[in-house]
């Protein structure tokens, strides 16, 4: 069951034991590898100063853009303030009276009929009447009359 081999016995399962075989390197120049190196570093200096590079410059178009959203913040402003001075009441008042000649009414006088006791259509007609009078009042007559058309 065990073997012999030169004189120590081996069990026939178990692999038998040689001298250590070391894998002889492929002679290669130092100079060679010094290059290689070098120009494995100036590939990997190069990679992370144009990363850098990419970063600095996505930060200045980051500051551009914040500069030109504060112009046009700054504009929108003003120009809802220019906005609201157009819309004054004091300010439409003077261009009606001083550039248009147009003058405020003293008084409003409306006349409205009286309502009839039976109630029913004769009503309907006379509430569409105040209100017909009431929108040539606000409109004038002619958008009056285009309400009672439809």
């Amino acid at each position: 069951m065990l073997k012999r081999h030169n004189g120590i016995r081996r069990h026939p399962l178990l692999p038998e034991k040689h001298e250590r075989v070391v894998a002889k390197k492929k002679p290669c120049c130092l100079r060679t590898e010094c290059l290689l190196s070098a120009i494995v570093i100036g590939l990997l200096a190069l990679f992370v100063t144009w990363g850098s590079s990419a970063i600095v410059n996505a930060g200045y178009d980051l500051v551009q853009a914040r500069a030109c959203l504060n112009r046009a913040e700054k504009d929108n402003e003003i120009l809802r303030l220019e906005l609201a001075q157009l819309k004054s009441p004091q300010r439409i008042r003077e261009i009606a009276v001083n550039e248009l000649g147009l003058r405020q009414p003293n008084a409003v006088y409306m006349a409205a009929a009286k309502p009839s006791e039976s109630g029913g259509l004769a009503a309907r007609n006379q509430d569409e009447y105040l209100a017909a009078s009431r929108r040539t009042f606000l409109f004038g007559n002619s958008r009056a009359e285009a309400h009672n058309l439809r």
